[in-house]
């Protein structure tokens, strides 16, 4: 039976272990998590892998609906003025950003695709092949 590890628990053995502060162990752990919250949260990559947790990936319908979000404020605000020139450069980044983890993930779906297509040809041909040998063979009388 899996019995999780308290946090305070690991910090401090993982600090004993590495003959490190505790505070300093904490900071790193606290600091890969924030990354890792971070990097799910701002939609910057497609996949996240994290050992004994798995992969987190980007819905498409979530990435769709935060560039649609963009682009109506990127075009609602075009004619503002000067002040506001941080705050269109900011989603426009952001949008541009976002479009390039939809075409990884378009690409990726796409290499998908192309795999199964393939592996499933290769099954027809070499059942075809399987049953040409066993009627070549006869029956087993």
């Amino acid at each position: 039976m899996l019995r999780p590890i308290k946090s305070k628990e690991f910090i401090k053995e993982v600090a004993k272990e590495l003959n490190e502060s505790e505070g300093l162990v904490e900071s790193v752990i606290n600091y890969y998590w924030e990354e890792v919250r971070k990097s799910l949260s701002d939609l910057s990559h497609p996949r996240i892998h994290i050992t004994n947790l798995g992969d987190f990936t980007i819905k498409h319908w979530k990435l769709e609906g935060k560039i649609k979000s963009y682009e109506g404020w990127e075009e609602k605000n075009k004619q503002r003025g000067v002040q506001q020139m941080i705050s269109r450069f900011k989603v426009s980044e952001n949008l541009f950003n976002l479009k390039a983890v939809q075409k990884v993930i378009t690409e990726e779906n796409q290499r998908k695709d192309f795999i199964k297509l393939h592996k499933t040809k290769a099954n027809v041909k070499s059942r075809k092949k399987h049953n040409k040998d066993m009627e070549e063979q006869g029956s087993d009388s």
